[in-house]
């Protein structure tokens, strides 16, 4: 089990590590490759392995009132446990974090704070006082120290390189095909159930309700095919997210029909995937078209939930 550390604690006193550095938001296909490389690295050393992340993230630390999380911090640290870390230390990002310098940051933080024996990086990996600090640097430094450091190249997909900022921006352009290819799971929103206005129950598709949170980013307005996640079990489930044009309302929702299921989840919480886009947000001249229209978006989950090779964990 994943320990994590908060606070004043520091890792040096559980002995050796070996570590690795980041926000770790969304916890995609290259932070893995990291993970994975730090893991294997600290188990033919005998040694703990360690990820050192920031909470709030930089951007947010910064005011970028636009910034908005991939995962929640209690996923975040599910995840890096799930990816091979022993322990994982959260360190508050301050204003004064931010103007640590780069060469005390890892005298008194990776190898004072941590203890650790190497550090697992990427090849653009910048730390300190406004980025000055690089793999250069941290080479450099860690000769002096006694800190090996392994550089894992970047990860890739359709020629790109996976990272948050680019995973963010899939989802809110609605490809969530993409960000689930570079999360290697589904883009997921979570939260209790909250009570509706019954619309889909009347039509015969009853759905699950429930309000994003404000700091997580959401995919754009559209139906898609997607899973749910609820106390009962998983289940393939079509996800309306944005305004009901049909019934007049510009408020923006989050409704999910899951098939298979019938029950009350009104406070339960409820773990959304979404795997394909299926359409955008239309406006239908009666209630009956919509009706059909909804029996042809199910056909649509069903085959996509039936193909998808991701799952809720």
């Amino acid at each position: 089990m994943t320990e994590v550390l908060k606070g004043e604690d520091a890792l040096a006193e559980r002995g050796p590590c070996v570590v690795t550095v980041g926000a770790f938001d969304g916890v995609h296909l290259g932070h893995q490759a990291i993970l994975s490389a730090t893991r294997d690295e600290a188990r033919a050393r005998g040694v703990a392995s360690a990820a050192l992340t920031f909470h709030p993230h930089p951007a947010a630390a910064r005011g970028d009132t636009g910034f908005r999380y991939l995962v929640s911090l209690e996923d975040r640290l599910e995840l890096l446990g799930r990816y091979g870390m022993d322990v994982v230390r959260v360190m508050d990002f301050t204003s004064e974090t931010a103007a640590t310098e780069a060469e005390r940051y890892v005298r008194e933080v990776i190898v004072g704070v941590l203890g650790a024996r190497c550090a697992v990086v990427g090849p653009t990996h910048r730390f300190g006082r406004g980025g000055t600090g690089d793999v250069q640097l941290l080479r450099s430094l860690g000769a002096e120290l006694g800190l090996d450091v392994r550089v894992v190249e970047q990860t890739l997909h359709d020629g790109a390189v996976v990272s948050s900022s680019r995973i963010r921006a899939a989802i809110m352009l609605g490809d969530v095909g993409s960000a689930c290819e570079m999360l290697g799971r589904p883009v997921t929103v979570e939260g209790p159930g909250v009570t509706g206005f019954a619309r889909g129950r009347k039509l015969g598709f009853p759905t699950a309700n429930l309000i994003v949170p404000e700091d997580r980013v959401a995919p754009a307005p559209g139906v898609y095919a997607g899973l749910a996640k609820v106390p009962a079990g998983i289940y393939p489930a079509g996800i309306h997210i944005g305004p009901v044009p049909t019934y007049g309302s510009d408020e923006p929702s989050v409704e999910a029909h899951l098939l298979g299921f019938d029950g009350d989840l009104v406070g339960a919480r409820i773990v959304l995937g979404f795997l394909r886009r299926i359409r955008r947000v239309e406006r239908f001249a009666s209630e009956s078209e919509l009706a059909a229209r909804i029996q042809a978006d199910l056909r649509h989950v069903r085959e996509e939930a039936a193909r998808t090779p991701f799952t809720l964990a």
